[in-house]
């Protein structure tokens, strides 16, 4: 067989195996396309969650304690294309003491997935909080990303813990839950631990957030402690 036959024999090889390993990898063994999880990013017009928050404040000026309980309420408000022409979600959200106050506006941030990652913008800061496909259990790239790359913060690597895990949160059963930590840090005059869960259809579900100074004897000099956990949810009608 002539040289060059051979080469260009060989070099169908080579592209037929990277063909079928890359078939292979975006589907499944039953020739379906591969999961990827969108759906845990609650990502629907019209959806609304309200939060039960408890946040501790320890003032370090003042030399006190604040604790604080009220509620949040996130409304998937409607899509819209946003200053780059692309599709985001408004998020409308409310705050009230109690569930007997009347809802007061907060502030509005905005959430939209592209290039297989699902952007939240929060106070005008950019985090990835999920990257698909969602595949838990596995170590590398696949199972961690910078939530931090779409913001100017430091790099702050994200791990996906669990995926598929039933939870019963406030009397609300999910059969599908993903918990994502986004840091857990801990010294002896500190401590960093911030993760969120996210349910199926539903979004985030669950959030804390330690981010705490402390003397050497464990005593707290300063920082905040806040969870935030799912009390309702439904769905509006928009026009």
């Amino acid at each position: 067989m002539p040289e060059s036959r051979l080469i260009k024999k060989s070099s169908r090889i080579v592209l037929l195996f990277f063909m079928v390993i890359t078939f292979w990898s975006c589907e499944t063994s039953e020739g379906e396309p591969a999961y990827l999880g969108i759906e845990y990013f609650g990502h629907t017009p019209g959806k609304w969650i309200v939060y039960n928050v408890d946040s501790t404040v320890y003032d370090d000026f003042l030399g006190e304690v604040f604790h604080y309980n009220y509620q949040v309420m996130e409304v998937n408000a409607g899509f819209f294309t946003d200053s780059e022409g692309e599709e985001s979600m408004r998020l409308e959200r409310f705050w009230r003491p109690g569930e007997n106050d009347n809802w007061r506006v907060k502030n509005v941030w905005s959430s939209k997935i592209i290039s297989s990652k699902a952007l939240k913008t929060e106070e005008n800061i950019t985090y990835i909080k999920l990257a698909f496909p969602l595949r838990a259990g596995q170590v590398g790239q696949e199972n961690s990303w910078d939530g931090n790359a779409f913001n100017n913060k430091t790099e702050q690597i994200y791990r996906l813990l669990s995926l598929h895990e039933p939870m019963d949160l406030s009397g609300h059963s999910f059969d599908s839950t993903a918990r994502v930590m986004q840091k857990d840090f801990v010294t002896l005059i500190g401590e960093e631990l911030q993760y969120e869960i996210f349910a199926k259809d539903f979004g985030m579900v669950y959030k804390r957030f330690i981010d705490l100074n402390k003397e050497v004897d464990g005593t707290i000099v300063r920082g905040v402690n806040y969870t935030y956990e799912i009390a309702d949810f439904g769905m509006l009608e928009l026009d």
